[in-house]
């Protein structure tokens, strides 16, 4: 069985935001992690338009909703206290927004939902398919809210060390599923592969973090990747387009893998970590 070009373009181009968000990660500037991070869900939002059961693509806004669900998503992980009410109200008084949280994906998805809205009632062209589309473009929005996990992460304790250790399981994962085979035998391969990249990892930074945190968050980042490419590339079937055929595919499994990023920087504290 040949190697699948596509899919090797996919992952390789996740490796490199996977890269990009290790790189910012380190630096302490959250404005840096928030720009990385924007540019995985500017990706997702450029997504083709899905097909139907029938094989024809069901048009619709999708860009908009999805970037304004990146958008927010981000700035609330970026900033959490944007959601507490002014002082001396009750809503400042009984709201505890603490840094790592991953409280951006409801009002992100929200205000998705409402800009989705107001494009379908923009749409000059019959709206066909009225449900079907507006369906796509708030999952769509889902999956670009999801990737603010990374900032969330980045702002938990250790959270350059959680990120090193999620972002190399995930991509080290994508990278062994370009193996060509039994796709089940590949996919156990890059789940081990994950494992194993989450337990080396801690031990090459400082000791926060123990390779028993690694066997635990290397696997399920490695499960999540996949399955983001395998989802990314099934709603791109038939797309030869670079932006559509495989970039989408590859910011999609990085997006995805973005609250078990969030997930792990809560872990990090555990007494295993």
């Amino acid at each position: 069985m040949l190697l699948d070009v596509s899919r090797a373009y996919a992952s390789l181009l996740s490796c490199v935001l996977l890269a990009l968000l290790v790189l910012t990660a380190w630096t302490d500037e959250i404005v840096l992690v928030c720009a990385a991070v924007l540019l995985v869900q500017v990706l997702v939002a450029a997504a083709p338009g899905a097909a139907d059961e029938r094989g024809r693509i069901v048009r619709g806004p999708r860009l908009a909703p999805a970037l304004v669900a990146g958008v927010v998503s981000t700035l609330v992980a970026a900033r959490p206290d944007v959601l507490a009410g002014a002082d001396g109200q009750r809503a400042s008084q009984i709201t505890f927004v603490q840094s790592g949280v991953l409280v951006g994906v409801l009002p992100a998805v929200a205000a998705a939902v409402f800009v989705a809205l107001v494009a379908q009632m923009l749409r000059s062209d019959g709206r066909p398919r009225l449900v079907l589309s507006t369906g796509l473009a708030v999952s769509l929005a889902v999956v670009a809210a999801l990737g603010s996990g990374w900032v969330s992460a980045v702002r938990a304790t250790g959270g350059p060390d959680v990120v090193t250790v999620v972002a190399c399981a995930a991509g080290l994962a994508l990278l062994v599923w370009n193996l060509p085979g039994d796709r089940v035998v590949v996919a156990g391969a890059a789940v081990l592969a994950g494992a194993v990249a989450g337990a080396l990892v801690p031990l090459l930074l400082d000791d926060l973090l123990t390779p028993w945190f690694g066997l635990v968050v290397g696997p399920v980042a490695a499960v999540v990747a996949v399955l983001g490419q395998v989802l990314g590339r099934g709603w791109s079937r038939g797309r030869l387009h670079a932006a559509e055929g495989w970039g989408f595919p590859a910011a999609a499994a990085v997006a995805l893998v973005g609250p078990v990023a969030h997930l792990a920087g809560q872990l990090a504290t555990a007494p295993f970590a």
